[in-house]
């Protein structure tokens, strides 16, 4: 009797306390962990910042100009959780966090809803502990929130061809949140889709059945209002900044610097879905290959999952621009798709296919070597300030950084090779597999806010930071702050010292002596090995330093 009273609680509470920890775990520890990092957290929590503090919700700004770099639909986000929690890089953060605990309760309710709750309970698993998914739901950008938005147009789409067509309006909303999220991205591919899945199955009456008046209605009361409104207050600037600039040139490549090769997304997603990615071939291309079901059938719903994800994956491959973030709305597909895959293991009681155990094998062990070499490198520089590779000279600022995190490189090279061996040695259980997978993902998550994160921080983030409150008291004052010649630039400063109209970046000598101006005093914050010109009229002391930079206070009255 004692131990059916104990199995009947932990039956109880393991379908719901699992998946809470693994949310909690995968998406939220560690969320202020560290600082911001710089680019692009550092400007969207800015400008967040910037729209509650100025009151100006239309147009976002990034110091005094306007940032016309997305929509505004995750700086709205980011300023109502500041509201909440502060001016604090939790607080930018947790709109990303929230949205992948809401991805991944929308792949269980999905599957639930077709009758399918070990599949939905699974997936509710698989996606939060994802590499790739935990790495973006702790950062203050699109792609967590691009992801929610497009998996409700998904599932709006998937429900309105194969039941009932009212669905449809809830792939508009979906597409309408996305575009308010990350432009127009955000109608391209949910539409790209279900024009491609039409035109393979050669269905064109369904052309017919999509009410298309309403899905365009609430389509375009979500869009519309905000990009009237802003065009109509900055004009031209707008359309050159958002349309052309951060839309088309983006797509070719152009200005930004994220070329990548056509198949940069196979090995990220291998690495970013592990232990799961091994899953993905075989049941990936056994529900595409349903693609001809009838869309009564279940089997045309998992073929539509598959579809999307390829999609997805085409689309950002056949793209100049490539980052990692990118790929991210394909993964819930990928991860529902692995469920159904887990949930066949488990009801045959068979094992991984040779195939899955060796891909699975192949990636931990080539991720482990990998982190075990920079791990054991970064051991060695730290007791070498000069360190070569290759016979040839390593910057400074590269040996320190690896240097600094060379320990948790070898926690994680340890994780990934413990973890093939003890799903190898259990691969032919299922359960067990999985249990191990879980484990592995719990562990990995844990210790990138654990340690990955505060230890970057430290070493990166946090001593500018320090300086950066340390001005605070300055500018409340009326002071001006100078952030010379940052390479790259670190607009996290802006979000940590506010006062946008007294803090310039300039990035050479003749920026500089133009933004001090008439200025009586100005504190130049400079990097060590890039200090402010000797020559400057006036008279520079150094004030404080920490880390890799300096504050120095430049007085007039030497001139």
């Amino acid at each position: 009797m004692k131990t059916r009273a104990t199995r009947l609680p932990l039956a109880t509470l393991l379908p719901v306390g699992l998946p809470v920890i693994a949310i909690v775990l995968g998406c939220f520890f560690g969320l202020g962990a560290a600082g911001l990092f710089d680019l692009d957290e550092g400007l969207y929590a800015t400008a967040a910042r910037q729209m509650v503090e100025s009151g100006d919700w239309l147009v976002p700004r990034v110091g005094t100009g306007a940032f016309f770099d997305k929509p505004p639909l995750t700086y709205w986000l980011q300023a109502l959780s500041m509201k909440v929690f502060g001016f604090t890089p939790l607080a930018a953060r947790f709109p990303s966090a929230l949205a992948a605990a809401l991805t991944a309760w929308l792949l269980w309710r999905w599957a639930k809803s077709r009758g399918l709750e070990r599949i939905g309970w699974l997936a509710l698993l698989v996606y939060p502990l994802c590499p790739l998914t935990m790495g973006l739901a702790r950062q203050a950008i699109m792609d967590s929130l691009l992801t929610l938005w497009l998996t409700l147009a998904v599932i709006g789409w998937i429900e309105g061809y194969t039941r009932d067509r009212r669905w449809y309006l809830l792939m508009a909303a979906g597409a309408g949140f996305a575009t308010m999220t990350k432009g127009l991205i955000g109608l391209l591919l949910p539409g790209g889709a279900l024009v491609l899945w039409i035109a393979l199955r050669r269905d064109w009456t369904e052309l017919r059945r999509i009410p298309w008046l309403p899905a365009l209605g609430v389509y375009l009361l979500i869009v519309l209002p905000w990009h009237i409104a802003v065009w109509q207050t900055s004009g031209d600037q707008f359309v050159r900044e958002y349309i052309i600039r951060h839309h088309v040139r983006r797509f070719l490549g152009q200005e930004f610097g994220h070329v990548a090769p056509f198949w940069y997304y196979i090995p990220l997603l291998l690495a970013g879905m592990y232990p799961w990615s091994a899953f993905v071939p075989i049941i990936g291309w056994q529900s595409l290959s349903g693609w001809r079901c009838d869309r009564e059938k279940l089997c045309c719903a998992w073929a539509m999952w598959a579809f999307w994800a390829a999609v997805v994956m085409v689309f950002f491959s056949l793209s100049k621009s490539k980052l990692p973030g990118y790929v991210l709305p394909a993964v819930p597909a990928l991860c529902l798709l692995v469920a159904v895959r887990l949930q066949s293991l488990w009801t045959v009681r068979s094992g991984l296919r040779p195939a899955e155990a060796a891909l699975m094998g192949f990636t931990a062990l080539l991720l482990g070597a990998v982190f075990a070499l920079a791990g054991v490198v970064g051991w060695q520089w730290r007791q070498s300030p000069i360190a070569t590779l290759m016979g040839k000279p390593v910057p400074t600022e590269v040996t320190q950084a690896v240097a600094h995190m060379a320990p948790f490189a070898l926690m994680l090279a340890g994780l990934f090779v413990l973890s093939v061996v003890f799903m190898f040695a259990r691969w032919s259980s299922t359960p067990r597999v999985v249990g191990t997978a879980l484990l592995f993902g719990l562990l990995f998550a844990f210790l990138i806010g654990h340690d990955g994160l505060p230890r970057w921080n430290s070493y990166d983030i946090a001593p500018l930071h320090r300086l950066g409150y340390a001005l605070i008291p300055e500018l409340q004052r009326g002071e001006h702050v100078l952030v010379y010649a940052f390479e790259p630039s670190r607009p996290s400063l802006r979000f940590v010292m506010g006062h946008p109209a007294q803090i310039a970046e300039p990035g050479n000598r003749e920026q500089l002596l133009e933004a001090m101006g008439t200025l009586s005093r100005v504190y130049i914050l400079a990097e060590k090995r890039n200090p402010p010109p000797s020559d400057l009229p006036c008279r520079l002391v150094k004030e404080r330093e920490d880390g890799r930079w300096v504050i120095y206070r430049c007085e007039a009255s030497a001139r």
